[in-house]
């Protein structure tokens, strides 16, 4: 009977384990993936479970006191060996992307650069991040190689873009800033400004400032002004001495180095925006991203809201999360 006790307390303990894991998988999945201050819950307290229970499955065990001393104690060993040998890599990255979390620097969908890549974030893991590049490719950055390099974030709520050119001495430096005004104007951009950064053996060098409010058109916009300056400073007759002018010639006001008009007609055709095929997955995820915050916020409405409004807010908060949990769904597919 205390043999088939012991096996009995194992055999619930296990069976219990399995149940509060798929308990926590099933139904707190929502609540804490929603939480931003500590987004790794569910893996650690799945983990913390099944620890437990591996524990305890072992001390009911129908085994000699001894022998289960000796199996904890070899597991304990085990455990913390795995922790020590892999605490430069594993924890190591792990608590990189813990910090990187809290503090809040970037998230799914930011446009950042770092060293020599640039692109758009699609997932912060707890061990790496993805990185979805302008030719569309996908990199893996170890989140502690992350924390310990110098991370440029692009806001969200705007960016200025620019772009420098360098214009002979024998141009007057008003009708340049002029001309690189009127190409920001045409591209919309916002607040725009010029800096003359240094006079050069050949030429001055400019440099247009101009502010972007939607800054996931960064890539298509910068090309859209080079192209607009181009325009501009051919109608204006205006000659490009950038980066250098190599050229033996007679100094004469009416010779200019101009390219001819095109001879083809512009076809109206619809815009492309390149970043919708180039960040494909950086877009989900800053889609997901904005949902999880509709989420928290409709959250926090829920605690201070009427009995009356708590039942819209409800059905609101369960379809948020409906669409979230299917969206993520559909990127683990296609991944």
């Amino acid at each position: 009977m205390p043999l088939l006790g012991s096996y009995a307390a194992t055999s619930i303990v296990i069976a219990s384990t399995i149940i509060l894991v798929v308990v926590i998988r099933l139904f707190f999945r929502k609540a804490l993936e929603s939480t931003k201050r500590w987004p790794y819950q569910r893996q650690l307290l799945v983990f913390l479970v099944f620890l437990i229970g591996l524990f305890l499955s072992i001390a009911f065990l129908p085994l000699n006191h001894e022998i289960k001393m000796q199996i904890l104690s070899i597991l304990g060993l085990l455990l913390s060996a795995v922790i020590a040998l892999s605490s430069t890599t594993l924890v190591s990255n792990a608590m990189a992307g813990i910090m990187l979390r809290m503090t809040h620097e970037f998230r799914g969908g930011d446009f950042i650069e770092v060293d020599d890549l640039v692109g758009r974030v699609t997932d912060l893991g707890i061990f790496h991040t993805e990185l979805q590049l302008v030719n569309r490719d996908v990199v893996s950055l170890p989140n502690l190689w992350l924390a310990q390099k110098s991370v440029k974030v692009t806001r969200r709520d705007g960016t200025f873009i620019n772009l420098s050119l360098s214009i002979g001495y024998t141009v007057n430096h008003q009708d340049v800033e002029q001309a690189l005004l009127k190409a920001a104007q045409q591209c919309k951009l916002a607040d725009s400004f010029v800096f003359i950064e240094a006079f050069l053996d050949h030429a001055i060098r400019y440099r247009l400032y101009g502010m972007l409010d939607q800054s996931a058109e960064r890539l298509s916009k910068t090309s859209e002004l080079y192209k607009a300056v181009l325009d501009v400073f051919v109608k204006e007759g205006i000659e490009i001495a950038s980066p250098s002018l190599s050229d033996r010639r007679e100094l004469d006001a009416s010779t200019r180095h101009l390219p001819a008009e095109g001879t083809s007609q512009k076809k109206k055709k619809t815009p492309t925006v390149v970043e919708n095929l180039v960040f494909d997955k950086a877009e989900e995820a800053q889609s997901i991203e904005d949902l999880k915050q509709a989420q928290a916020k409709l959250t926090q409405a829920l605690e201070k809201s009427s009995k009356q409004g708590k039942e819209t807010i409800e059905k609101k908060i369960q379809a948020v999360g409906e669409e979230i949990e299917k969206r993520e769904e559909k990127r683990k597919s296609d991944s």
